[in-house]
């Protein structure tokens, strides 16, 4: 790092071959560009919008840290293609390793999973998307940072550094905002697994006292066999009654729940709570396909009211 004299901050300091500016420009810009990719790619995949990522702004802070680190790194060799590619397999890779360790380690979350894959790391990381980092690298550095560079140089000094600045407090507002809202998830998603719990050892404890009466009422008379089937009628209802409890008060946690995250992150899977996520996604696919019921009968009731 040295220091050019006779200008702000943002565009004295440099650190290898970058300015702040520079730094801060480019890390925001490919963040707002990963984050379209991401959600165009999901757009194309599942038919629908999905906010991707962790944060809630339009960013995917991974996309950013890796170009500005390979940028970084390679200096005046950013030119050659060869090195983008094995740094651009590298860093990326890295970064998705020590960002998914991270947010498991502190959050209790496994936010992706790659396990599925072939010549995966513990489901952090996998060698099919390491060399796709490095194509994209390729792509990034050879084909879009020229355009990126461009635009990011069109601020003057003062515009420049406010707009960083107003990115950065930005950015800060939204970690804090999305570090309250996994742990209002990780509440929630402690409370279904309670009940799914609780529901698991009610019915094991029916279940022992089905099985065991049936074995018992096999060695005895038929007058014993009928009260059996009836007691188990009985133990039927009330086993259902008590699944159909435990559902409601999971959908109504389900409500309450922030569930951008279950949506941006489908393979997310919770380390302390086992049973949780896959009860919430039921829940959130079974209140998608009611409100998608009840859709036609809404317009149609607002189109028959002569009051519209």
């Amino acid at each position: 790092m040295f220091l050019q004299y006779g200008g702000s901050a943002m565009y004295t300091i440099v650190l290898h071959t970058l300015t702040l500016y520079e730094i801060f420009a480019y890390f925001f810009l490919y963040s707002f560009l990963g984050w379209v990719s991401e959600v165009a790619f999901h757009a194309v995949k599942t038919g629908k919008f999905v906010n991707r990522g962790f944060l809630n702004g339009p960013v995917c802070p991974i996309y950013g840290a890796g170009v500005v680190l390979i940028l970084l790194i390679l200096g005046e060799y950013a030119q050659t293609m060869w090195a983008v590619f094995l740094v651009g397999v590298t860093v990326p890779t890295l970064l998705e390793l020590v960002t998914g360790w991270l947010l498991e380690t502190f959050f209790h979350d496994k936010w992706w999973d790659y396990s599925e894959r072939r010549f995966n790391f513990k489901g952090y990381i996998c060698l099919e998307f390491a060399l796709l980092w490095g194509l994209a690298a390729v792509f990034v550095i050879g084909v879009i940072h020229p355009a990126v560079k461009w635009f990011a140089m069109l601020f003057s000094e003062l515009a420049g550094t406010v707009l960083v600045s107003a990115a950065l407090a930005a950015l800060a507002a939204d970690c804090v905002v999305t570090v309250l809202q996994v742990v209002k998830l990780n509440q929630k998603l402690a409370e279904i697994d309670r009940i799914a719990k609780a529901l698991r050892a009610g019915s094991d404890l029916i279940g022992k006292e089905v099985a065991a009466v049936t074995l018992a009422a096999q060695k005895g008379a038929e007058k014993v066999k009928d009260a059996v089937s009836e007691k188990r009628e009985v133990w039927g209802e009330r086993a259902a009654e008590r699944r159909a409890k435990a559902k409601a008060r999971i959908d109504e946690i389900v409500k309450k729940m922030p569930k951008r995250l279950l949506r941006a992150f489908p393979t997310l899977s919770s380390k302390k709570n086992p049973d949780s996520v896959p009860l919430a996604r039921e829940s959130m696919e079974k209140d998608g396909r009611a409100g998608k019921e009840d859709a036609p009968a809404e317009r149609k009731g607002e189109k028959d009211d002569p009051g519209t």
